[in-house]
């Protein structure tokens, strides 16, 4: 609103409008979600619990036709993981909060465009024909990092979690629970972190960061880097690594956003 200062309670319901909104969109996605229970459970969550998972097909392919080895040595899911059930309503449960968590990707695109029309109004022209663009990119690094974790990270730490023995008495049959959170975990933190260079584009707009400082410390955010690579994975280097991986290449995509900031600005 020009010319007109919103008073705080105005603000205070024009955001609880837009958290119901957000919330309404997040319990439609559920209900789908929960009305597909077979498609969401056997061809999505349970999927890189099986042999035939397209990573696993798409890394033995690799590894036999560029690098020229065979995979005989390596146990990358022999056999499919068999996953147990410990308690009564634990697959009840299992099910309600997956299908909430996945209400809240599904509709995420939809969540952060509510979140950029409370801002709007407080943006200039010349910001709001950007800030539309920046909505995009967000949008495409949370997916990203998304694909990334459910594609990527989650079929490794499966194959960690499934050959690392101690011993060859004990079993290896996972409770149902644990596969939950580690796809859950592995998907959702890869989202926010992809999210990255989105951080460090507004600390740089509010000048608290530049380009020179992200320079400066490049080493010490490799450490911290390593830090974050290491609390989503088991901590194995081969896991660690590929997390680490995206992580650099966010960093140096985030100096040149820094850099064209201020640049632009300067």
């Amino acid at each position: 609103m020009k010319g007109n200062k919103m008073p705080f309670w105005k603000h205070i319901e024009e955001l609880r409008k837009h958290v119901i909104h957000c919330f309404c969109a997040i319990i439609i996605m559920m209900i789908i979600l929960m009305n597909n229970k077979n498609i969401i459970f056997d061809y999505i969550i349970f999927a890189p619990s099986k042999t035939d998972f397209i990573t696993y097909r798409i890394f033995y392919k690799f590894t036999n036709t560029f690098l020229g080895f065979h995979l005989n040595t390596i146990s990358f899911l022999s056999k499919n993981l068999e996953i147990q059930n410990r308690k009564i309503f634990g697959q009840f449960n299992i099910y309600i909060w997956t299908c909430f968590i996945g209400g809240i990707i599904l509709s995420s695109p939809y969540v952060f465009y509510e979140f950029w029309i409370f801002i709007k109004p407080a943006l200039s022209e010349k910001e709001k024909k950007y800030s539309q663009k920046i909505l995009i990119i967000v949008i495409f690094l949370f997916v990203l990092g998304i694909l990334f974790g459910y594609f990527i990270l989650c079929p490794f730490l499966i194959h960690f979690g499934y050959s690392f023995r101690i011993s060859q008495v004990p079993k290896n049959i996972f409770d149902l629970s644990d596969y939950i959170s580690l796809m859950i975990h592995s998907v959702l933190s890869m989202g926010i972190v992809f999210l990255f260079p989105f951080f460090i584009f507004i600390l740089t707009k509010m000048e608290l960061i530049s380009h020179t400082f992200l320079i400066k410390y490049r080493k010490h955010a490799l450490l911290i880097m390593l830090i974050i690579a290491s609390a989503i994975t088991p901590g194995d280097i081969f896991s660690t690594i590929i997390v680490l991986i995206p992580l650099l290449i966010l960093y140096q995509i985030s100096i040149y956003i820094s850099f064209y900031i201020n640049k632009k600005t300067s």
